[in-house]
């Protein structure tokens, strides 16, 4: 999820993600459900760039592609997944590259696959997620 929207919902629900400094305070949490500030918490790290003007739309990009890819191997629903199925059945070298990513991020201390890794990335995984996200895109573009 792009950060903006979850800073735009909150703000039509009349609370506002505030930043201070590096830190995200919710101003009228009351007017939220308990879940959405887990929401925010999961999301935090992105929210912070986001608010920082540290996150592009090809941020969002990288960041979303592998999203989706870790909601793939979570056997999650999704449209794309026929597409990030196929792909890393004919790129070895992807699939080795996401794998490394999982072990990085588990490193980092993410170990429960259905929460956000927002808050467990840093420069490792971020270069590692922008030439997954190259090899995954040049592969579609070359069976469009």
């Amino acid at each position: 999820m792009h950060p903006k929207q979850i800073i735009d919902d909150f703000k039509s629900m009349g609370a506002t993600l505030v930043l201070d400094n590096d830190e995200l305070y919710i101003d009228n949490p009351e007017n939220i459900y308990p879940e959405l500030e887990e929401l925010a918490k999961s999301y935090k790290a992105r929210i912070v760039a986001f608010m920082k003007g540290n996150y592009s739309d090809q941020d969002h990009a990288v960041k979303q592609t592998m999203d989706k890819i870790i909601k793939f191997y979570c056997g999650i629903d999704q449209d794309m997944n026929e597409k990030i199925n196929d792909w890393l059945n004919n790129d070895a070298e992807g699939t080795a590259a996401v794998m490394q990513l999982l072990i990085i991020l588990n490193h980092n201390g993410w170990e429960k696959v259905t929460e956000p890794i927002c808050n467990f990335e840093n420069d490792v995984t971020d270069k590692l997620s922008k030439e997954i996200f190259e090899r995954a895109m040049a592969y579609f573009k070359k069976g469009a």
